[in-house]
């Protein structure tokens, strides 16, 4: 399952839109400034974070990994790892640690746990949280400042529980919960999957029918809705869509350039999904890193218009990328499109609404 290797790059995302509003980039097309104008005031621009987390000799840390808009606060999670009961001796596992603050406020608050947290998301209906092992899904309370459980998927003597995914539904959470099948005389490869929604009248099952002996199950890390309907993400398995009932939707396209893939490979990487303008972005490939832009009406995607070059490389064939190499996440702001990740960390706007169809 891809849960766990997935890295996601929401904080430098966030950074992007402030240094897009604030920067005085001199690699703007020359009739930007017709359609943009920059604050002039002098407060207005970078400043030192306030967020200093508390260091232990004992824990090991990668740097900050999410951050979410709940609300009047800001939460960030970090890529933390420690050992628990759960570790053998002289190990760690993935243990992030959650902190909000109010908006303006300088102080931060630590939002602890007994239960072993593994995967958070936010969002303007509240910071919700799932576990490792235990299938059960948290969401906090910042008046009574503790984790509440709004559900545990039943016991099954069959495999353990890991929650890979939260997305919003209509206002109310969607969760994917996935584990493998237990055994005593091997290591199992089959997944058990369980989707459960809330209602009105309870959490229902919403569960796909999937045979994870001749296919690798739909797991999904992070969806997004639009026009009534909830449109998911999974690693490998490409984008899917719910609207009572679930179907996956075209592959990404394997460009005509691609010289080395194989045309029968099944993989579906897409490394994350925004709603921007109306309309479904995401980002990944499984040969080349590229954006597309979905047709809803048609089921096909475009690649966005902004092939940027190519590469040679030790294998004797070219690759070719509409964004730059090494980008990750997708952000939009309303009017804006943005790419980040790393090699170099450093984000970039598209600016194919104001002249060549580039990321700057």
């Amino acid at each position: 399952m891809h849960g766990d290797s997935s890295m996601k790059y929401l904080f430098p995302l966030f950074l992007t839109i402030v240094f897009f509003a604030c920067s005085d980039n001199p690699s703007k097309p020359d009739d930007f400034d017709k359609f943009h104008k920059y604050d002039d005031r002098p407060d207005f621009g970078w400043r030192k974070g306030d967020f200093i987390p508390m260091l232990d000799d004992s824990k090991s840390f990668g740097g900050l990994e999410d951050i979410y808009h709940v609300g009047n606060r800001i939460v960030l999670v970090d890529n933390h790892w420690s050992s628990n009961q759960y570790t053998s001796p002289g190990s760690v596992t993935y243990t992030p640690r959650v902190f909000a603050s109010e908006i303006g406020s300088t102080h931060w608050d630590t939002l602890s746990s007994s239960e072993w947290i593994r995967y958070v998301y936010g969002d303007s209906t509240g910071l919700y949280a799932g576990t490792q092992l235990s299938g059960k899904v948290l969401k906090y309370d910042f008046d009574r400042s503790t984790w509440d459980e709004i559900y545990q998927l039943p016991f099954d003597s069959l495999a353990y529980y890991n929650v890979y995914g939260i997305a919003i539904y209509q206002g109310r959470p969607v969760v994917c919960f996935a584990g493998y099948e237990d055994s005593t005389d091997r290591r199992s490869e089959v997944i058990k999957l369980a989707y459960k929604m809330q209602t009105d009248t309870g959490w229902v099952d919403i569960t796909y029918d999937y045979d994870s002996s001749k296919e690798y199950p739909m797991q999904f890390n992070k969806g997004v809705e639009l026009n009534g309907k909830l449109y998911t993400i999974s690693g490998h398995r490409g984008m899917w869509r719910y609207d009572g009932s679930w179907k996956r939707m075209a592959r990404l396209p394997i460009p005509s350039w691609v010289q080395w893939g194989n045309k029968n490979d099944t993989t579906d990487q897409t490394l994350d999904i925004v709603v921007h303008k109306g309309k479904i972005y995401v980002i990944g490939h499984p040969y080349s890193t590229d954006v597309f832009e979905y047709d809803e009406s048609q089921n096909l995607w475009n690649p966005v218009d902004s092939v940027i070059g190519s590469e040679d490389t030790p294998y004797g064939y070219l690759t070719y990328e509409n964004v730059p190499h090494n980008r990750y996440s997708l952000a939009s702001n309303g009017e804006h499109l943005f790419v980040a990740g790393d090699s170099p960390a450093v984000p970039y706007v598209y600016m194919g609404d104001y002249g060549p169809p580039l990321w700057k």
